[in-house]
C-alpha cells in the first residue's frame, strides 16, 4: 500500500507550479506582450488540463488520507491517471504543432488525427471526473453527432457528411473552433476575476458580509433570513456559482435561520433562492456575462450593467417573499452579536478593490487587467487590518481555493466549446428555432412562454453556463425572429436556465441546500418556488419594457 500522505504532495506541488506559472503567463498576455492566439490558447489549454489532472488525483489521495473511500477506488485512480497522461501528450504535440496546426487546416495528417482524439478522449475524462456523467454525455453526443449525423433520416436533424479531418478542424485541431470556441473567454475575461474573488473570501470577506446580514436581521421580523439573502447574494455574485456558493455559506446561515423558527425546508429555500441570484447579478454572474459578450462582440461590461436592475429586481422579489413569509408565522428578530469592527476593518478593502475593478471595467479595461489590479489591492489592503490580517496559511488557502475554481471552470468553458461549435455549424439551431416557429401561435406571448419551458428543461442538471449556451444556441434565432433584439432574447433565455437550478426535478442547487437543511428536497424545491415564483415575470418584464435593460453610460476616458 502507498503512503498516501507522502504521495500527494507528488500532485499537490505540480498542481500549484502550474497554476502559478499560468498566473504569471496570463498577467503578460493581458499587457499584450503574447501576439500568437494559436499558442497563447493551447499553452492555456495544456495547463488547465495539467492542473485538473493532478487536482483529480489529489482529491484521490485526499479521500485515502481522510479515510472516506469511495467506491471503485483503484479504477478512479487509473481512470484519473489516464486522463492527465492523455491530455499532457495530447495537448503536448498541438500545443508544440500549433503554429503548424494552423496553416495546414484542415488539411491535417493521420497523425495530427491521432493526437486530436487523443486530446478529445482526454478532455472528455477530465470533464467527467470534475462535472459528472450528464454534462459529458452532452458534449459526447454533439461530437458523435457532428461525425454521424447525416445517418438521421428526420431532416430536422440530418447534416451533409463532412470529412472527417473537417470535423476535427472544427473540434479541437483547428486552433480557434472547437475546445478553443470558449477558452478565450476564461483565459482573457474570467481568470482573474476568479482569482479575485477567491482572495476576497480568504481574507475574510465571507464573516464580514454575513455580520452585513445580521445588522440588518437585528432590524426586521424574521432577520435570521437576512444573512442568507444579503451575504449569500453577494457572495454568490463574485463566485457566480449557487451550489458552490449554497455549500459555502448554507452551512452558516441554514442553522441559524432553523434556530429561529424557519421550518427546515424554508431556510434551505432561502438559501438556493438567494445563492441563484448570485448567478443574476453582476459582476459573474454564473460566467454567462462573459459568453453573452462573446455572442454578442459586445464589451463585457456593458452586458453585466445590463443585468443590474433585473437583479436587483430578483433580489427585492426574493426579499419580500421572505417577509410575508415571517410575518405570517411571526418569526423574532435576530439577535445574534454583530462584530461591528470586522466590518469596520474589512469593508474597506471590499469597497476599495472592488471599487477600483468597476472603475477600470467601466472604463473598458479588459476583465483581466481589472481582476488583476483587484488581487494587488485586496492583499495589500487586508495587510493593514490588524487583528483581522490573514495569515500566510489563509492566503496560501485563498490562492490554492483560486486555483481550484479557476482550473475546473476553465475546464468547463473548455469542455463545452464543440457543444456551442457543432450547433453553429450544422445549422442545427436555426433549424430548431425554424421549427418553433412553425408549430407554436403567432402570438409572442406565448412563444416567449413556450421558450420559457423550452429553457427550464433543457436546463435541467446541467452548470448554468452549459444551459444557457444550449438553449441560447437553439432558441435565441427563434426570438429574434419574432422581433427581440439580440441582448432581451440572451437574457430572456439566460434567466430561465439559472432558474432551472430551482425547478424540480433536477434542481441541484435546492438539493445541495436540502441537505445542509436536512430536509425533503420535494419540500424545498416547493418552497424555493414559491419564493421565487414572482421573479419568473422578470424576464417578460424587461422583454416588454427593455429600458429595465438600459443603464446610463460611464466612462472615465
Amino acid at each position: 500500500m502507498p503512503n498516501w500522505k507522502k504521495l500527494r504532495p507528488v500532485f499537490d506541488v505540480p498542481f500549484l507550479v502550474i497554476g502559478l506559472v499560468l498566473t504569471v503567463y496570463i498577467a503578460f498576455a493581458a499587457f499584450g506582450f503574447l501576439k500568437n492566439s494559436s499558442e497563447h490558447y493551447s499553452n492555456f489549454i495544456l495547463a488547465t488540463c495539467l492542473m485538473t489532472g493532478f487536482l483529480a488525483l489529489r482529491k484521490l489521495c485526499d479521500e485515502q488520507i481522510q479515510e472516506n473511500v469511495q467506491r471503485f477506488f483503484k479504477i478512479r485512480f487509473s481512470f484519473a491517471t489516464f486522463a492527465l497522461v492523455t491530455s499532457a501528450i495530447g495537448m503536448g504535440y498541438i500545443r508544440y504543432n500549433a503554429v503548424t496546426l494552423e496553416q495546414t487546416q484542415p488539411f491535417f495528417t493521420d497523425t495530427d488525427m491521432i493526437f486530436g482524439w487523443l486530446m478529445t478522449v482526454s478532455i472528455l475524462a477530465l470533464t467527467l471526473i470534475h462535472w459528472g456523467l450528464l454534462l459529458t454525455s452532452v458534449i459526447a453526443i454533439s461530437i458523435t453527432y457532428f461525425f454521424l449525423g447525416h445517418y438521421i433520416e428526420n431532416p430536422l436533424f440530418m447534416t451533409p457528411q463532412y470529412d472527417p479531418k473537417f470535423v476535427m478542424n472544427y473540434i479541437g485541431l483547428g486552433t480557434n473552433q472547437g475546445f478553443y470556441y470558449l477558452a478565450q473567454v476564461a483565459a482573457d475575461s474570467v481568470y482573474f476575476l476568479i482569482i479575485y474573488a477567491a482572495i476576497l473570501l480568504g481574507v475574510g470577506m465571507l464573516d464580514m458580509v454575513l455580520d452585513v446580514g445580521k445588522i440588518t436581521g437585528r432590524r426586521v421580523s424574521g432577520g435570521a433570513a437576512g444573512p442568507a439573502i444579503i451575504g449569500s447574494g453577494i457572495v454568490a455574485s463574485i463566485m457566480g456559482q449557487a451550489v458552490s456558493n449554497v455549500v459555502l455559506t448554507g452551512r452558516l446561515t441554514i442553522p441559524m435561520m432553523k434556530k429561529y423558527g424557519y421550518r427546515n425546508s424554508m431556510a434551505g429555500a432561502i438559501e438556493a433562492t438567494a445563492s441563484t441570484a448570485g448567478q443574476i447579478m453582476p459582476p459573474v454572474m454564473g460566467l454567462a456575462a462573459f459568453i453573452i459578450a462573446s455572442f454578442l462582440n459586445l464589451p463585457y461590461i456593458d452586458v453585466a450593467l445590463s443585468g443590474l436592475i433585473p437583479g436587483l429586481l430578483y433580489l427585492t422579489g426574493v426579499s419580500i417573499a421572505v417577509a410575508v413569509y415571517a410575518r405570517r408565522y411571526k418569526l423574532p428578530k435576530l439577535k445574534e452579536k454583530v462584530d461591528t469592527t470586522r466590518i469596520k476593518r474589512l469593508l474597506p478593502t471590499f469597497i476599495i478593490s472592488f471599487g477600483v475593478v468597476l472603475w477600470l471595467l467601466l472604463g473598458y479595461r479588459s476583465p483581466a487587467i481589472a481582476g488583476m489590479w483587484g488581487v494587488i489591492l485586496a492583499v495589500g489592503f487586508s495587510m493593514l487590518q490588524r487583528e483581522y490580517r490573514p495569515t500566510r496559511r489563509q492566503l496560501y488557502e485563498a490562492v490554492e481555493e483560486g486555483f481550484y475554481l479557476v482550473s475546473i471552470l476553465s475546464l468547463l468553458l473548455i469542455a463545452i466549446g464543440p457543444l456551442g461549435q457543432v450547433m453553429l455549424t450544422t445549422n442545427l439551431s436555426g433549424r430548431l428555432g425554424a421549427a418553433l416557429i412553425q408549430y407554436l401561435p403567432d402570438t409572442q406571448l406565448i412563444l416567449l412562454i413556450g421558450a420559457m419551458v423550452v429553457s427550464l428543461i433543457l436546463g435541467m442538471g446541467l452548470p448554468t453556463p452549459v444551459a444557457y449556451i444550449i438553449v441560447a444556441l437553439a432558441l435565441v434565432p427563434f426570438m429574434q425572429q419574432i422581433g427581440l433584439p439580440p441582448l432581451q432574447a440572451h437574457f430572456f433565455v439566460f434567466y430561465f436556465a439559472v432558474f432551472s437550478t430551482l425547478t424540480p426535478p433536477v434542481a441541484v442547487s435546492v438539493l445541495a441546500a436540502a441537505k445542509l437543511a436536512d430536509a425533503s428536497f420535494l419540500n424545498t424545491a416547493a418552497d424555493a418556488i414559491k419564493i421565487a415564483l414572482t421573479t419568473f415575470i422578470i424576464p417578460f418584464a424587461f422583454v416588454f419594457f427593455p429600458e429595465l435593460m438600459s443603464f446610463p453610460h460611464m466612462t472615465w476616458a
